[in-house]
């Protein structure tokens, strides 16, 4: 995201002229969005000078309502990571975790010696899919007191600042367009693997929300009496319990999962059918470049899932058909909340969709 670029190439790609760039360029430069670099000589004249995009220019807070946690992150300008923090508070009760968050977030802006006047705003992070237009969204059962939750109202209202609202999925696609993913394929798609099972789209290096915003709404996509054997993290606990293994949470599968945990291969078996129909169906109608697998599920059940997908035919001359590269999520930290930070830089600094 934060490339050297030299002033004298920026004509091109832009379709602005010289005198253009360069008072566009010194504008931004004034109000430390961009920030001067050694200069690259090119040829006889004036050397040009080289910008990359200031990291302090602006910065945001990402929050993340999961089933079981709330995180919130701190990105800057540019994506990175300035902070992580795991809040001690009930998800499934709005009025604390507004409260709760705004509390950490305002904490985490003071130790981190942030400006307050470069503060994007916030983005929100919420499972579940959209019911209405003024982002309102249906919202899985251990979070059914967000149901119909006026989101962006109310945490606009608390922050004092502009606040954006998307499906968990659809901000993990986005952390990755951003810091993963992204800057190997222009085009791919993201399975999150939460309590639920969703995705994101990226189509030519932009987000792809649908008409309804409920791109990849994937769990659509099953009957209800087939929801059970997709690859969704409550029906993975579920199967844990019965045989035997206490896992009280996703929480708590993140941070102890094992492999070897009876119920775990069977839980594979089970999933990769529908999974496999997911995969090829957005083979046939998307054409990525990659599937990212993501979400909740900790890295070594996602590398699990992989595995464990067939999703390549052959034509009638027994030629394989191109697919995909299936990949593990590079975000090191909860994708969702990132994504809703870098949402928020993309919204009200950059004036992207």
């Amino acid at each position: 995201m934060n490339e050297l670029v030299a002033r004298a190439d920026l004509p091109e790609p832009t379709g602005l002229s010289q005198q253009s760039v360069h008072r566009l360029t010194e504008e931004l430069l004034e109000k430390g969005f961009l920030e001067r670099r050694e200069p690259v000589i090119q040829g006889r004249g004036k050397p040009s000078p080289r910008l990359a995009v200031n990291p302090s220019g602006a910065c945001s807070v990402g929050i993340s309502v999961d089933t079981n946690t709330v995180e919130t992150v701190w990105v800057d300008l540019v994506g990175n990571i300035l902070s992580q923090t795991r809040i001690d508070v009930d998800p499934n009760d709005p009025e604390a975790v507004i409260s709760a968050a705004y509390e950490t977030s305002m904490s985490k802006l003071e130790s981190l010696e942030l400006d307050p006047m470069r503060i994007a705003g916030c983005g929100v992070s919420i499972q579940g899919f959209r019911v209405s237009s003024e982002n309102r969204f249906t919202t899985p059962v251990p979070l059914s007191r967000w149901t119909e939750v006026p989101v962006e109202e109310y945490f606009s209202a608390a922050f004092k600042s502009p606040a954006y609202a998307e499906n968990n999925a659809t901000l993990g696609a986005i952390a990755e367009l951003w810091s993963g993913a992204g800057k190997t394929y222009p085009t791919f798609a993201y399975l999150s693997f939460n309590y639920g099972f969703g995705g994101g789209l990226v189509l030519e290096g932009r987000p792809y929300y649908g008409f309804n915003r409920n791109a990849a709404e994937l769990t659509a996509s099953f009957p209800q009496d087939e929801r059970e054997d997709r690859p969704a993290l409550q029906y993975l606990i579920k199967a844990l319990r019965e045989n035997g293994v206490d896992v009280p949470s996703i929480k708590a599968l993140k941070t102890n999962f094992d492999p070897e945990w009876p119920g775990v291969r069977d839980w594979i078996e089970r999933v990769t059918p529908a999974l496999n129909r997911i995969v090829r169906n957005l083979c046939a109608i998307l054409d990525p470049a990659a599937i990212v697998f993501g979400g909740e599920a900790p890295p070594a059940l996602r590398q699990m899932l992989i595995d464990a997908s067939s999703y390549r035919h052959r034509d009638h001359f027994g030629r394989a058909v191109p697919g995909p590269d299936l990949v593990q999520s590079r975000i090191p930290v909860e994708p969702s909340a990132v994504g809703a930070g870098i949402q928020t830089i993309r919204r009200r600094v950059l004036n992207q969709v």
